[in-house]
């Protein structure tokens, strides 16, 4: 991986409190990003973790698996030309952040919960 693609990791690491890493094997990428779970709430924030799963030979295939924790689910997207992990690392910031979005705002309200 390319050295100005671990700075782009790390300032939005810093910029948004969105933990991310890339892992770069022969046949396939993956990078988890742990999304804050909701606003601030102190010095200790939960974070909830997301996968994304593509390689060189996908076409631009990505699998989106939002709760690798706890589910098997998986969601199919197409991102377009992606060639190395570096391609697939600055593709994934728009959707990892856009992610991160629709979580804060799920947070605000309550839903069936609150009944």
């Amino acid at each position: 991986m390319e050295e100005k693609t671990l700075e782009l990791m790390k300032k939005f690491e810093q910029d948004h409190e969105v933990y991310v890493s890339a892992t770069d094997k022969l046949t396939y990428w993956i990078i988890h990003a742990r999304i804050p779970k909701g606003g601030a709430q102190g010095v200790h924030n939960l974070h909830k973790g997301r996968q994304y799963v593509s390689g060189p030979n996908q076409d631009g295939n990505v699998l989106v698996i939002p709760d690798p924790d706890n589910s098997e689910a998986y969601l199919a997207e197409s991102w377009g030309t992606m060639e190395t992990i570096d391609d697939f690392v600055k593709k994934a910031i728009p959707h990892i952040l856009a992610d991160k979005e629709a979580a804060d705002q799920k947070e605000g309200t309550c839903g069936a919960s609150c009944s």
